[in-house]
């Protein structure tokens, strides 16, 4: 593909996009699009050591498509936490994000949080991390706000109820019981991890989704880990992951060809 051709596919790209990922349709192309440019963005970031572009690129994107929900009723709204005391998956990227962020703050405090939430989750894998709730560290208890919620990770804004009772029994008090998030929802943050993941893997980058605590405590650990991890250097590498690999699913051989041919 010469230059012409890249810069009408992008064209095209955005236009896809334009409105972020619509969850009721079942076309290919748009997260393969999200995949392209989310791949050029990570491109970009590696040369220019700064992780920003493409994390406020996939926020955006994720907005647009909850915009597009804004219809289905749920009872989510600021001071109803009881989902904000559970495992949460992040990429490196995402984590890179809020470290960043809170660096900026020069927020001891927060950094303090972390340790601390790690400290207490550290020894819980995924299949029993939702029998031991505990609170976010970027969760204020005091208000049962997020600290960082416009950089909030991918999974957390696509989280959803319509019976905050249920999250309530089912996240604070360990009943087991089966959350209602709507479809949507669930097919928009597949559809968006998908396309991360892929973009990730295809700029080299590792492609994980990691425990938040663990990933947010050892991207504190070290001033240089921005740069060090877009350089190449995987300091996540023994961080606990998602046991999920969504490159692994089945859709994702025909993304890859369609974003990359």
């Amino acid at each position: 593909m010469n230059r012409a051709e890249r810069k009408r596919q992008a064209r095209e790209d955005e236009e896809k996009l334009a409105h972020g990922l619509d969850p009721a349709l079942r076309d290919p192309q748009p997260p393969a699009a999200m995949a392209r440019m989310m791949h050029a963005l990570f491109e970009q970031a590696k040369r220019d050591r700064n992780i920003d572009a493409p994390v406020k690129f996939l926020y955006a994107k994720a907005e647009a498509t909850l915009e597009r929900l804004k219809d289905i009723r749920v009872a989510c709204k600021k001071g109803c936490a009881h989902c904000c005391h559970i495992w949460v998956s992040a990429t490196a990227p995402e984590v890179l994000f809020v470290a960043k962020l809170i660096r900026r703050r020069n927020d001891a405090a927060a950094i303090d949080y972390v340790r601390a939430a790690h400290l207490l989750t550290k020894g819980y894998g995924f299949a029993i991390r939702a029998m031991h709730p505990s609170p976010c560290p970027m969760l204020d208890t005091a208000t049962q706000a997020c600290t960082v919620y416009d950089s909030r990770p991918l999974a957390c804004r696509f989280t959803a109820s319509p019976d905050p009772y249920v999250c309530e029994r089912a996240f604070r008090e360990v009943s087991r019981e089966r959350v209602p998030v709507p479809l949507p929802n669930l097919i928009g943050r597949g559809s968006y991890e998908v396309a991360t993941a892929i973009a990730l893997k295809q700029s080299g980058l590792p492609h994980y989704y990691y425990e938040y605590n663990a990933a947010l405590e050892r991207a504190l650990s070290r001033e240089d880990a921005e740069a060090a991890w877009l350089s190449g250097e995987d300091i996540f590498a023994d961080v606990r992951r998602d046991p999920h690999d969504v490159t692994r699913d089945a859709p994702v051989p025909q993304m890859i060809k369609l974003a990359f041919g």
